[in-house]
């Protein structure tokens, strides 16, 4: 088991190792009844002492996340299968190391038929009959397509289209030559993460963060520090203080219309930022997947990108999330030498982006189709946002939240005596699936959030699942 002890960290580590094993248990990577590493195994692996390894089994125990057995071993607490004659052929896998620490996948699949935990679109707001067709066109006219690798940049066509869908959505000037093509965003983030980052640098996030970006962190051993958020994006008096005491080498950010929050930071604030890696000498990540999912026609501010004059800003644009999740498209726009590290991290990890789904999505950008489908997609989630703060602020006695500007989500803060897990297990049992809010911070497990994405279900669905989630949380809160 992969255990990441910060030993210049205030907390002690026997809190660090708890808060770890607890994040795999609600996550899903540790399941009930399976074995803990002995006291000796953990302690050798870490190189700290027995006595901390037994006090974190012995917190864990006390606030009934394992059993120990005396002579036998510490257990995640659930029922065990202890009848005589049973074997699972698997047990041997429990006494492996596992690499990996946390991952949003596996505390979201458990997927009910009211799903509000992925923040994705339902499929029939999406141009799907259109990307198909020529798609079929794609091939009719080119069959050795499938036959061909793609170069390790990415398709030049493509990258041409999306310099321009830049310069038309987001007012970023974008040389072809300067974009890199990724298999979705959440490659990008790796993909920078392994180019840049070695096992103890520091990276700064927001908190709370989009929970795949915190998991390709952790998970390459990388030092995490979280700063608080406020109505304006990351605190830059909070980010200047952590600068100054550590040495960050990236600041990872979702500027517009933050996941999980939704929050919309300033101009002023990306201004700042960019001040600060200036000053400090750090990359930025600008994830930028909900930029053109505005309401009531609000004037957004310019990207960071916008404001930056000296290769500190790899801007990420993902297209997954608004035109077509099967074909995981997203670019890299970046200058300086960093540019040519990516590529050649790139070529490492798949040696190129698949042809056919690059090619697919060509069409598209070039006619008036995406126009009208953003304008159209606006619409749609601009209702659906507005259903939601519609039936759940009846609860607002009970829940909190603030009604976003654009995005897919919206993050509720919950009474301090209601357990976001507690609640989950409650809504599941009324098919009902959301994201518990710990899964977008670091190493607290906060359990006074929940984030439910209103994007995923068709109106009517959303409407009863909605109905359905309040009466849970009513009857939870009883």
């Amino acid at each position: 088991m992969k255990i990441v002890l910060r030993k210049e960290s205030n907390t002690p580590l026997y809190l660090q190792i708890y808060e770890q094993i607890v994040q795999r248990i609600q996550g899903g990577i540790l399941a009930d009844g399976d074995p803990l590493p002995s006291l000796r195994i953990m302690a050798g692996d870490l190189n700290i002492s027995v006595l901390t390894v037994r006090k974190a089994y012995k917190w864990l125990e006390a606030k009934g996340y394992v059993y120990i057995q005396t002579g036998k071993g510490v257990y995640i607490r659930g029922k065990r299968n202890t009848s005589r004659g049973v074997h699972d052929p698997y047990d041997w896998q429990h006494l492996k190391a596992v690499n990996v620490i946390r991952s949003q996948y596996i505390i979201n699949r458990h997927k009910k038929y009211y799903d509000f935990s992925q923040a994705v679109l339902y499929p029939r707001l999406l141009p799907n009959p259109f990307l198909s067709s020529e798609m079929q066109k794609i091939l009719d006219t080119d069959k050795m397509l499938l036959a061909t690798y793609g170069p390790v940049q990415g398709d030049e066509e493509l990258r041409v289209e999306i310099s321009k869908y830049l310069k038309d959505y987001q007012g970023l000037t974008a040389d072809p030559a300067h974009l890199l093509i990724t298999s979705g965003a959440q490659q990008g983030i790796d993909l920078i993460t392994q180019t840049l980052l070695k096992p103890g640098d520091t990276v700064i996030v927001e908190s709370p963060c989009y929970g795949g970006a915190i998991d390709v962190f952790i998970n390459k051993g990388i030092n995490v520090i979280p700063v608080e958020l406020d109505e304006q994006g990351i605190r830059s008096d909070l980010l200047d203080e952590v600068c100054q005491k550590n040495n960050p080498v990236l600041l990872y950010v979702n500027p517009a219309f933050h996941n999980p929050t939704g929050t919309l930071m300033s101009e002023q604030r990306r201004k700042e930022l960019i001040e600060l890696a200036e000053f400090y000498h750090f990359f930025i990540i600008e994830d930028d997947y909900f930029g053109e999912i505005y309401f009531n026609d609000i004037e957004l501010p310019a990207p960071i990108k916008h404001f930056d004059k000296n290769g500190h800003v790899i801007y990420l644009k993902g297209f997954s999330k608004t035109l077509a999740p099967g074909l995981r498209i997203a670019a890299i726009l970046a200058e300086g030498p960093v540019f040519d590290w990516l590529c050649a991290a790139k070529a490492l990890m798949d040696i190129g982006s698949p042809l056919i789904t690059q090619k697919a999505i060509l069409p598209f950008l070039r006619t008036e189709r995406m126009k009208n489908h953003l304008e159209k997609l606006r619409t749609a989630l601009q209702i659906r946002r507005d259903t939601t703060v519609e039936i759940l602020s009846s609860l607002t006695d009970t829940i909190h939240f603030q009604v976003p500007k654009g995005g897919f989500n919206l993050w509720i803060s919950l009474p301090d005596s209601m357990n976001s897990f507690a609640l989950l297990k409650k809504a599941n049992e009324a098919d009902i699936s959301f994201l518990p809010g710990t899964a977008c911070f670091v190493h607290q497990s906060k359990h006074e959030y929940m984030r439910i994405s209103y994007s995923t279900l068709n109106d009517q669905d959303l409407i009863i699942g909605l109905q359905k989630l309040r009466g849970v949380i009513l009857d939870f809160q009883g």
